[in-house]
């Protein structure tokens, strides 16, 4: 098989008309759309003026209360705000969650910070007392879990449950 290089001299048309653009040359003629089609789950929207951060606090309330005690892990957070914002997406919620907990190692990364939640423990995190609400929905009251601190029989003041002390 032999190859024989060669030129034709052609002119030619190109028309472009906001997303499409038209191509003739001599008598054919052909079109492209550049109309790009949007991905589903790529951005969501909660609406104008809410953030993250508020589906945050709105979810560690409704944790809390359901719970009728504050302690919870960020998957738990985010079980419960998937269930209203199914295209929530889990690696910026959990950033968030960080950037809401003061106390968080990790917290001085991010620029724009609430002061939510705190970490009370490695993944454990407890919504803050001036966020909370005061009742759960029956109306028992909603504990800290902080121990209750009561006096022994020396008048000195102690946790009423004790600490999980092992010796060896």
């Amino acid at each position: 098989m032999r190859e024989v290089s060669f030129s034709i001299p052609v002119s030619g048309v190109v028309r472009i008309d906001g997303g499409s653009a038209t191509i003739i040359v001599n008598r054919a003629e052909t079109i492209i759309s550049f109309e790009a089609e949007a991905e589903a789950g790529k951005r969501f929207s909660l609406g104008p003026g809410r953030s993250t951060f508020d589906v945050i606090l709105e979810s560690a309330r409704e944790l809390v209360q359901n719970r009728a005690f504050n302690r919870f892990s960020a998957p738990e957070l985010y079980s419960v705000a998937r269930r209203d914002y199914p295209a929530l997406k889990r690696g910026s919620f959990m950033s968030r969650v960080i950037a809401s907990t003061p106390n968080h190692p990790s917290y001085k990364h991010h620029k724009y910070g609430r002061d939510y939640l705190s970490r009370i423990g490695p993944g454990l995190f407890a919504l803050n007392d001036q966020y909370k609400f005061d009742k759960a929905p029956d109306g028992s009251a909603i504990y800290n879990n902080r121990p209750k601190i009561r006096k022994n029989d020396e008048g000195d003041k102690q946790a009423a449950w004790p600490r999980n002390t092992r010796e060896g």
